[in-house]
């Protein structure tokens, strides 16, 4: 993943030292998003979550983006035994884009994010009980994937999926529409 993460860099400032006549400038946005949390330690479903996600970025050329997110969970979702309540995430994006005539652009992003949430278990797996809650920050490379569809010459919209965090342990991703406007 680190060789993927120095070749997007490389792939960027290639993209960024190509002559300008694509500068869009700078956008800022929301975006709701479905979080999913996945634990390997328990036996349960994919626990599912809503949150409220902020983004701000400066477009260099209809190709090459920087974008930096922060949000905040909006409930908390309980399977069998296991309960996740997301508190924040924030995070640091390069966002790479290949316009389809004037309203699509299809998109890649990556970057690192970290996700501060409270995990907690209570009950029997397999014959091991459990009965903790503990406040965890999560952090990973990150990566996804999604679509921006002009409205008008400075309102879009947007679609993507994200996976924010990819340990052995955990994963953390999520679905989101949303909305942004260029300055």
């Amino acid at each position: 993943m680190k060789v993927t993460m120095r070749s997007v860099l490389i792939v960027s400032c290639s993209l960024l030292s190509t002559t300008g006549a694509y500068a869009a400038g700078p956008y800022i946005g929301g975006n709701y998003s479905q979080i999913q949390y996945d634990s390997q330690e328990f036996d349960t479903d994919t626990l599912k979550i809503d949150s409220a996600t902020v983004n701000a970025g400066f477009e260099f050329t209809d190709f090459l983006a920087l974008e930096a997110r922060g949000g905040v969970g909006l409930d908390e979702d309980s399977q069998g035994i296991a309960d996740f309540e997301m508190d924040h995430l924030y995070g640091g994006y390069v966002k790479l884009g290949a316009p389809v005539g004037d309203t699509l652009r299809p998109y890649v992003i990556g970057g690192y994010t970290k996700v501060k949430g409270k995990v907690s278990a209570d009950g029997t797996v397999a014959g091991v009980n459990y009965s903790f809650s503990d406040t965890e920050t999560f952090e990973d490379e990150s990566y996804g994937a999604g679509l921006d569809f002009n409205i008008t010459d400075t309102v879009g919209a947007n679609l993507e999926y994200m996976r924010y965090v990819d340990t052995d342990d955990e994963e953390i991703s999520g679905i989101s529409v949303g909305l942004r406007s260029a300055f």
